[in-house]
């Protein structure tokens, strides 16, 4: 029987989780790059609430050109509601706005409103009863009356034992970035499967001699890998099965093989890829400003939806804690309500290279007509989408993982299967604590 997380476990763990991990810690999902780059302080509005206004307190981890559009979200939203006051409270990188809220659960009263969070860290807050169920909120007479409209692979993180726990914020998946000019030079054709990728690889690698791919987060390959072959990352997924071992050989023989690689001590493959030193790699969506600033006019680059039937979305959702009077409550909603809409959800995704939320907002000719690779594909990327299942422990698990597949990945003379039965143990123990 899984056991319940005390909120002094609950603080443990989660502090453990962002000490204890190393630099998987700072890749969360494992982190893409553009996820990651939150450090540095976005300028926020110091003006109190003025007589009548209702303050919303908004803690985020927004930093910089992100932390900007963000602003940008909070002036529109304040202009058309003027009654309304969202004060922005930027509580540093991922790592730091994760541990103030554990920390915080001990004095709910010092909470905010509502919060950026990742929805393994609200697991333990749910179970103590202190986020605010949204169901009736966004289904109501004045709710998201186009709710449906967000992408079912998005409402299924969001959505926990039939009530409706949070809003959509800043999303993406991952994608299939390449060196176009490669491509059109060798005549490859995008591959659609793991197995054409492979095919496509070997290729790359007899003709120009290079590592053709790799995965900038390795726990989202080997949960992507089992997603297709239909067993799904928990408590219940045996890492010693047959698919577990061929999910993790895929990978090591490309390496042995010299036509995949992984990211090391670049942390992630951007670099490389723009170096030439790769003829692609897989990451996510919100990566192309880190792509286009590295390839500066070396070659064509080009993105493609991720070449396998279901890919991961990933990225943080607002939630709301149901410690706030009902009068915040109302007014954050208002604001919630304003963020996920097909209008900010465009200018937002335009703004930071995130992924709109909404089958909508990625189908309006504004945004596909964008200057970016990304909104020419996310139509069919956005189809492939699933969400990983949310139990307490799966954060550390996905996390254990990530060391395990680099540990394997990083000597080419490892044994897979015993490598896993003895890591066995340690999975299991995550979700148990």
């Amino acid at each position: 029987m899984k056991k319940k997380l005390t909120l002094l476990a609950a603080l443990v763990l989660s502090i453990g989780m962002f000490s204890a991990c190393g630099k998987n810690a700072d890749k969360k999902e494992e982190a893409p790059k553009e996820e990651a780059k939150v450090e540095e302080k976005a300028e926020e509005s110091k003006e109190p609430a003025k007589e009548g206004q209702t303050e919303v307190v908004f803690w985020h981890a927004m930093g910089g050109g992100q932390g900007e559009a963000l602003e940008g979200l909070v002036k529109d939203f304040e202009k058309e509601n003027p009654d309304v006051k969202i004060t922005l409270q930027h509580q540093g990188g991922y790592g730091d706005l994760n541990q103030i809220l554990v920390a915080t659960m001990q004095s709910p009263k010092d909470l905010p409103t509502i919060t950026q969070a990742y929805p393994d860290w609200m697991l333990q807050f749910s179970e103590a009863g202190m986020v605010a169920d949204l169901t009736e909120r966004v289904k109501g007479e004045e709710g998201i009356t186009d709710y449906e409209d967000i992408f079912p692979g998005v409402r299924d993180e969001i959505e926990q034992d039939g009530k409706i726990i949070g809003i959509p914020f800043n999303k993406s998946t991952e994608v299939l970035w390449y060196n176009q000019d490669l491509f059109d030079e060798l005549g490859l054709k995008n591959p659609t499967s793991f197995e054409e990728l492979k095919e496509v690889a070997k290729k790359i690698k007899a003709e120009k001699d290079i590592p053709a791919f790799g995965w900038d987060s390795l726990s989202n390959f080997y949960v992507t890998y089992l997603k297709n072959k239909g067993i799904e990352f928990g408590p219940d997924l045996d890492v010693t099965s047959p698919e577990s071992i061929e999910a993790i050989n895929y990978y090591l023989d490309g390496i042995k093989e010299g036509y995949f690689r992984i990211a090391g001590t670049d942390q992630y493959l951007s670099g490389p890829f723009a170096n030439g030193q790769l003829a692609g790699y897989i990451g996510s969506n919100a990566g192309e400003v880190y792509v286009k600033e590295g390839v500066e006019g070396k070659f064509k680059y080009a993105a493609q939806a991720y070449p396998a039937d279901k890919a991961v979305q990933q990225g943080t959702n607002i939630y709301m804690f149901d410690g706030a009077s009902d009068e915040q409550k109302d007014a954050a909603f208002r604001f919630l309500k304003y963020v996920s809409s097909k209008e900010a959800q465009i200018k937002f995704g335009l703004a930071t290279g995130y992924m709109p939320a909404r089958k909508s907002a990625v189908e309006d000719e504004n945004y596909k007509n964008a200057d970016s690779e990304i909104p020419k594909i996310l139509g069919a990327a956005s189809e492939k989408l699933f969400s990983r299942p949310l139990v307490p422990g799966s954060q550390q698990a996905y996390n254990d993982i990530a060391s395990k597949l680099e540990e394997i990945l990083s000597n080419p003379d490892s044994d897979v299967k015993a490598e896993m039965e003895a890591f066995a143990p340690q999975f299991k123990a995550d979700f148990e604590k």
